[in-house]
């Protein structure tokens, strides 16, 4: 039987006519975008079969819905179309998975910390056993702990036990012990050893950065970022949830996928810094909680159902081999505190990065995202909740939305008198589509032109090529396709403006009920985390209405906040304690039971900004 080729990549495999092209291409490890998890909803697997040796399906109903014109020109979904024969297939320029630009800085407003591991070093020289009056190893070793240090009795698992004959008769001058809390022996070495390595990750939907840390200077020593692996069997949380419930391996694959993402990390950072990952003697992870669930094998299926109850909320320390990560034998991993369903421990560490909790005057924390975790208050009080603001902040169910890769526009200019057009791409590369902070821009630019009204609507009476009628309504051409790497024009359409309204809805209505809640409508700081509100521009975010307050409050980027507090945690002890009371004194507000959120979002909808606003609409 004739092949399936995916071109350009020139990877085959055999059609057995039971999966789908989407599914044929992630076996062969072909980057196809696929948000929606190939559940036929966000049509960005878009693929052209080209030669075939046989007559293709007719395209299905839902592609045509989702395909329009395009099915003329040979386009199919890939998760709509099986062959049961050779062909080969084109992976369009659009519908590539690029590499994404990962956010690794941490907050410009660090939090102070004191260098206060979980873990320590202690040398001792061990006196050599006598013919006269026998003592073991162990015992020996445990004397000049106490007499050296003071430390009683401190455990010692099998795997160190393993490692105590050799490390004491291998140098004259002694050993170095690694404790944790003073309570267990987690590594021997000969000799004296003055260096302590620990890693923080932060485990995001979509991204994932490993931290490795000196845990004696306090230094970075590496910074290693890699796109989530699990993006392969679903985009969100959701769909990923869906994947565990619908196969019975479905959690193992999503974790297995997971911890060799965390263990591929470790190797590069290690490498770079020229240390063995054996000398990793801690961990610190956060995440939201569908990722912790995952990573940790707990089953996450009720937390996509009312009332959303994660499996557990204190913080978890457990032994990093039985995670699997490949670090210290012995060593220790702590996953930080959860809140809710949708707030995970990356909201606390957000939280504990900032000093939010410590602060006099209430400020706004909002991590835009999928979900949109947004915090309130100060150090009397602290509010929270999730708001579903869809994908579209990732370029999720937007015509050429893409997430933040090499030719992802990124900021447009557009002249208010002519219309035409300025952008800016990532890498500057040739525009491929647009990332959050692009559509964000060109939208807030589109208000300030007159080109969107204050409805949403677009403007028909404006007279320019750019702006015309296609699929979806009005549309207006942001990039003429001469210019771009796909050779087609890049529009922002009626229904990616409509897509846009209900995310920043969610957003401001979300923050809205908090800060109602809390009681004032004073405060000074508005804090943006994650990718998305670290790049947008806050003068965008708020020509569009993206929160409250943006007129009186200054609007700070404060980067991968979230890595920033798992290192924290992990170079001191007491923040981890800080990060507990953090997560239980925290009021979770539940915006699905809330009549004012409902009321809120449908009245954010319109753009107050656009110039026939009125106050009564």
């Amino acid at each position: 039987m004739s092949p399936i080729i995916f071109l350009p990549f020139e990877k085959e495999i055999e059609p057995d006519g039971d999966l789908t092209l989407l599914q044929l291409a992630r076996k062969v490890g072909v980057p196809l975008e696929a948000p929606c998890g190939g559940k036929r909803i966000c049509g960005k697997c878009k693929v052209i079969v080209g030669r075939s040796n046989r007559p293709l399906p007719p395209p299905s109903e839902r592609e045509q819905d989702l395909l329009g014109k395009l099915v003329q020109k040979g386009y199919r979904l890939a998760c709509d179309t099986i062959l049961t024969h050779g062909a080969s297939v084109v992976i369009p320029e659009e519908s590539r998975t690029g590499r994404q630009v990962i956010l690794t800085s941490d907050t410009r407003h660090p939090y102070p910390v004191r260098l206060r591991p979980h873990v320590t070093r202690c040398h001792v020289e061990v006196p050599a056993p006598a013919i006269n009056a026998v003592l073991a190893d162990r015992e020996r070793l445990l004397l000049a702990l106490k007499e050296a240090y003071g430390i009683r009795s401190p455990e010692m698992d099998l795997f160190v036990l393993r490692q105590l004959p050799q490390a004491l008769r291998s140098d004259p001058k002694g050993v170095t012990a690694t404790l944790r809390d003073g309570k267990e022996i987690i590594d021997l070495r000969a000799g004296r050893e003055e260096r302590l390595y620990g890693v923080a990750f932060d485990v995001g939907t979509t991204t994932v950065v490993a931290f490795l840390m000196d845990m004696v200077s306090g230094e970075k020593r590496a910074v290693m970022p890699a796109m989530n692996p699990q993006i392969a069997l679903g985009d969100d949380v959701i769909t990923r949830i869906s994947f565990c419930q619908e196969r019975p391996d479905g959690l193992d694959k999503l974790r297995s996928e997971i911890v060799a993402c965390l263990n591929g990390l470790v190797a590069e950072a290690t490498a770079q810094a020229g240390i063995d990952p054996g000398r990793i003697m801690e961990a610190t992870v956060v995440g939201n909680t569908a990722m912790h669930h995952l990573l940790a094998g707990l089953d996450p299926r009720y937390l996509s159902m009312a009332p959303y109850p994660p499996v557990l909320q204190a913080g978890q320390t457990l032994k990093a081999r039985d995670l699997g990560l490949h670090i210290g034998t012995s060593a220790y991993v702590h996953l930080l505190p959860l809140k809710a369903g949708f707030v995970g421990s990356d909201t606390i560490a957000c939280i504990l990065a900032t000093g939010l909790h410590k602060r006099k005057a209430p400020a706004l924390l909002i991590d835009l995202g999928t979900n949109g975790e947004i915090v309130f208050g100060n150090r009397d009080r602290i509010l929270c909740c999730s708001t579903a603001a869809g994908p579209a902040f990732e370029g999720g169910h937007i015509r050429w939305g893409m997430r933040a890769a090499a030719g992802a526009i990124e900021r447009v200019r557009i002249d208010p008198d002519t219309l035409n057009v300025e952008w800016e791409t990532i890498d500057h590369e040739k525009p491929s589509g647009l990332c959050g902070s692009g559509i964000i821009s060109a939208a807030a630019e589109m208000i300030r032109s007159g080109i969107i009204l204050s409805r949403g609507n677009m403007n028909g009476s404006l007279q320019t090529p750019r702006l015309r009628e296609g699929e979806d309504g009005w549309e207006f051409v942001l990039v003429w396709g001469s210019e771009t790497a796909t050779g087609q024009d890049i529009v922002l359409t009626q229904r990616d403006v409509a897509e846009l309204q209900m995310a920043k809805s969610a957003v401001y209505a979300g923050a809205s009920v908090l800060i109602e809640k809390y009681g004032t409508a004073s405060f000074s700081r508005i804090f943006l985390a994650g990718a998305c509100g670290n790049y947008v521009d806050p003068r965008d975010a708020c020509v569009i209405d993206l929160f409250p307050g943006c007129l009186n409050a200054k609007v700070v980027g404060v980067g991968n906040a979230a890595g920033h507090g798992a290192c924290l945690a992990l170079l001191d002890r007491n923040k981890s304690k800080e990060a507990e009371r953090i997560a239980r004194n925290a009021e979770y507000v539940e915006l699905a039971a809330a009549n004012r959120f409902q009321e809120l979002f449908v009245s954010s909808m319109c753009f107050t900004s656009a110039g026939d606003f009125e106050d009564d609409f």
